[in-house]
């Protein structure tokens, strides 16, 4: 799978290979499919916009994934999903939480590609289940963070 990350430049040096290796890791065996991943780090009011159009949504968050349908021959290029990243609510939920944005970027690519290959947290359940997988990926990718 191809990942491309576009808009990672405020995470400074390495940022975007961080976040290619975050979404591979979240994609698990599906990294190894054709297809393509986009990671976008975009404002608020980008994402509050795509929040709004396509899930009904009229506020911010602070991921977003959209999945798209896949034929069962994918093509090396085909789309597979996009992450998108709000890029000042991940700024301000670092700071409240007391870590690096790069740590908050890193959560929430992994985060939004979980989504991609199927976890949910609408239900207590999943959503424990996401966050156990989710924190168990960041501890990986970010051992001394």
């Amino acid at each position: 799978m191809k990942i491309t990350v576009v808009g990672a430049g405020p995470l400074g040096a390495g940022g975007a290979a961080l976040i290619s290796k975050a979404a591979k890791a979240a994609l698990g065996p599906k990294s190894k499919a054709a297809g393509e991943v986009c990671v976008v780090f975009a404002s608020d009011a980008q994402v509050h916009a795509l929040n709004k159009r396509f899930l009904s949504h009229d506020r911010e968050t602070d991921v977003i994934s959209f999945n798209y349908p896949r034929p069962k021959k994918a093509a090396p290029d085909s789309p597979f999903g996009d992450v998108y990243v709000s890029l000042g609510v991940a700024k301000r939920q670092a700071k409240a939480l007391g870590h690096s944005l790069a740590k908050e970027a890193v959560t929430l690519a992994v985060h939004g590609t979980l989504h991609l290959v199927g976890y949910d947290d609408a239900k207590p359940a999943d959503k424990a289940r996401m966050f156990k997988r989710q924190d168990a990926l960041v501890a990986a990718l970010l051992p001394s963070r």
